[in-house]
């Protein structure tokens, strides 16, 4: 994979708030978008079980919102755990990596979605770090990177420096 200049620049480098924050509203928009889906769903159960007497379900106000923040939880814990990127972090060229040995393991990535989603504020310790880490970060011993790979490179850890750029070779 060949990468433009821009990109090849910040390559490994930690994201800040604005990359951050936009790959969260993607992945917030997913989560809400996965229980529209299983509203759907259940709606359309209960018109089939039964259709004279069908009304929308209503789950509650309260119950749809706990219901969004675990289908986040769950989505980010799974996502980071297995390739380290959600469909936000792929859009914008970020991976989850733990510093060492750069995977996140699931534990790890359990807690980190907790964290985030419980107390979103708790990202915003990225405008003051030096080193570009929120608290959840810090706390996790994790950064969110650059990376534009398609995962030959899962696992890197974050750098100061550009790293090399490996090219496949074609056979």
């Amino acid at each position: 994979m060949v990468l433009p200049g821009p990109a090849r620049s910040v390559q490994g480098h930690r994201a800040g708030i604005v990359t951050r924050a936009t790959a969260g509203a993607v992945d917030l928009v997913v989560a809400v978008l996965g229980v529209a889906l299983g509203y759907a769903v259940w709606s359309g159960a209960v018109f089939v079980l039964g259709p004279a007497s069908f009304r929308f379900p209503d789950p509650g106000g309260l119950r749809l919102l706990l219901l969004v923040l675990g289908v986040l939880t769950a989505y980010l814990t799974v996502a980071w755990a297995t390739t380290g990127r959600t469909v936000g972090n792929r859009l914008l060229g970020l991976r989850v990596v733990g510093d060492g040995t750069g995977r996140v393991g699931f534990v790890r990535a359990l807690l980190r979605a907790l964290l985030c989603v419980a107390f979103p504020v708790l990202l915003f310790w990225v405008l003051v770090s030096p080193e570009n880490r929120s608290l959840p970060d810090v706390l996790l011993r994790t950064s969110v990177v650059y990376d534009w790979t398609s995962g030959g490179r899962r696992g890197s850890e974050p750098t100061t420096t550009p790293p090399p750029i490996v090219l496949p070779h074609d056979e």
